[in-house]
């Protein structure tokens, strides 16, 4: 049973990466035509990413740990 997982979810990311890979390929269509879109504002997406995963991480750990189970376990 176990085998037959590991070939279903190999399976799946193998059809999956080619899928991904014919996708890849497309442009999508313009809704501007052949004009060009104006450039982006030159603002950083990612100025304070770090301090933005390190509040996640914090916030993911008092979740966890903050968490009681309230059912006895069997010994």
């Amino acid at each position: 049973m176990k085998f037959f997982k590991i070939v279903f979810f190999s399976l799946m990311i193998f059809v999956i990466g080619i899928s991904n890979a014919f996708a890849a390929n497309q442009a999508p269509p313009s809704p501007f035509g052949r004009r060009r879109p104006p450039p982006p504002p030159g603002l950083p997406i990612d100025e304070n990413i770090l301090i933005l995963m390190l509040i996640a991480l914090l916030l993911g750990i008092y979740i966890i740990y903050s968490f009681k189970l309230k059912q006895k376990t069997p010994i």
